[in-house]
């Protein structure tokens, strides 16, 4: 028979699969009461509040010895998404802290949570979070929030509970959930393939450890995230202060293909991914990205010239992820490098164009898209760039990164000294517009060979025309 329950029920503040909460009144004042679903016990809630101690988890004032209901201290707040909306950085790491804080006091008493997301941490009017729904129902968590495994139906774990805060400090550095852009229905087979893009992507103030930390805790495997709730406690503590990494914007849906290719890679066979495409499209950024994630899995990352590819591909373990350079190399030199055995887990390439002859392995090619002008203004934005040349900037690189970066800070892109023809170019497109027909007349030439002359200076966004391209135009600085 359950003990009579010694309060005065207010108001239902929530209910869920294990029962409902109320608020409710007694001889001590408010309390949060929560009541057992029929057919539910909460003794395993009980006996984890009845272990913890922290100023963070709100404590057991009472509880029915049957596991029929239980009375906590009663928190007024607001969920952690919304209280952190609109406040500054230093105070949303300040109660990340508190919260990390808070869940290694629960694995200090042998307590593990099992479902940390924003609806189970309220922040009151000081600032201060509370832990709430403490091992409140190990079989079930938040799509979106829960580790790769819980998803596959692993019980509750340490490593999870890591993934877990990874998440919160994820969402609290970048105001949004680490599988945004995953709609409902999909969020459990994403979060179970793929990995969140980096909070730097959008928000270009968050300091490079926290980033990394945060990245990190949610690794596709258990065993590549940092051990513990303090590792991420001082390593925000000590990070929060350092500068931001270089943020890479745009090319969303070729990021996620190659963090994708990083969990098959991990999880399964071997993987092979070539990125293709002009000088300054971004190829070399999205492999590092690519391999930055390979990293944080736990495999050894080398980055190796086209040269000694096929010798280190060979001797590579399943352990190791190869970034190799083929930029400018014949098509041939890198079939014999590349089409040697090895138990290399991921093989990135760097090309000029695609390796169709390595489609029978199964390789991946991605092309990197330009970026369009709001991206631009973006990376301006990330770069600290004044507006007044985000324009011109986008005309010119016509989305290329590599182009807008150099042409946003008023520098020459690089690329190979000017021929005599095309310097002749160039100084007459910089006393003004010319069509094609103009420079052929100038050089004697046909328009097609003109054209050929100009077109590695276009990739480079020296040489540009309008949009309608009709009038060509030159200059040397941005």
């Amino acid at each position: 028979m359950s003990d009579p329950i010694p309060y005065t029920r207010t108001h239902r503040l929530g209910s869920g699969a294990g029962g409902e909460v109320w608020l409710a009144t007694g001889k001590d004042g408010p309390v949060a009461l929560k009541l057992a679903a029929t057919g539910r016990s909460l003794s395993g809630e009980i006996g984890a509040l009845a272990r913890v101690r922290h100023p963070n988890v709100p404590a057991l004032v009472a509880a029915d010895r049957q596991g029929t209901w239980f009375a906590r201290r009663f928190v007024e707040g607001a969920r952690l998404t919304s209280w952190a909306h609109g406040r500054p950085l230093d105070a949303r790491l300040d109660v990340f802290e508190k919260i990390a804080g808070a869940v290694h006091a629960l694995h200090g008493a042998g307590v593990v949570h099992g479902d940390l997301s924003p609806v189970n941490v309220l922040v009151d009017d000081q600032g201060e979070p509370q832990l709430l729904d403490i091992s409140a129902d190990t079989r079930g968590g938040a799509l979106g929030w829960m580790a790769p495994e819980r998803v596959n139906g692993d019980p509750p774990s340490i490593a999870a509970d890591v993934f877990g805060l990874g998440a919160l400090l994820y969402a609290l550095c970048s105001g949004r959930p680490p599988h945004e852009r995953a709609g409902t229905a999909a969020l459990g087979f994403v979060s179970g393939s793929s990995l969140p893009l980096p909070p730097s992507a959008t928000v270009f103030d968050i300091p490079a450890p926290v980033e990394e930390l945060a990245l990190r805790a949610l690794a596709w495997s258990p065993r590549a995230r940092p051990a513990a709730p303090m590792v991420l406690l001082e390593g925000v503590r000590h990070g929060r202060m350092a500068l931001p990494l270089p943020a890479v914007i745009g090319m969303l849906e070729e990021r996620e293909r190659l963090r994708r290719a990083v969990v098959e890679a991990v999880r399964s066979e071997p993987v092979v991914v070539v990125v293709h495409g002009p000088r300054g499209s971004g190829r070399l950024t999205l492999l590092r990205e690519c391999a930055r994630a390979a990293a944080r899995e736990g495999l050894l990352v080398r980055e190796l010239p086209l040269s000694r590819a096929r010798t280190e591909l060979a001797l590579a373990s399943e352990a190791t992820a190869i970034l190799i350079d083929a930029n400018g190399a014949e098509e041939d030199a890198l079939r014999e490098a590349v089409e040697v055995a090895t138990e290399a887990s991921l093989v990135l390439v760097r090309a000029d164009a695609p390796a169709r002859w390595l489609s029978r392995r199964g390789a991946l090619h991605v092309r990197p898209v330009a970026l369009s002008a709001s991206e631009v203004g973006l990376l301006a934005a990330s770069l600290g760039v004044g507006t007044d040349r985000v324009n011109r900037g986008f005309e010119r690189s016509q989305g290329r990164p590599g182009v807008a970066v150099a042409l946003l800070h008023g520098e020459v892109p690089a690329g190979e000294p000017l021929t005599q023809l095309q310097e002749r170019l160039v100084c007459r497109l910089e006393e003004g517009a010319a069509h094609l027909s103009d420079l052929a007349s100038l050089t004697n030439l046909t328009e097609h060979h003109v054209l050929d002359a100009l077109e590695p200076l276009m990739l480079r966004g020296v040489v540009w025309s309008t949009r309608e391209g009709g009038e060509l135009f030159a200059s040397r600085v941005g």
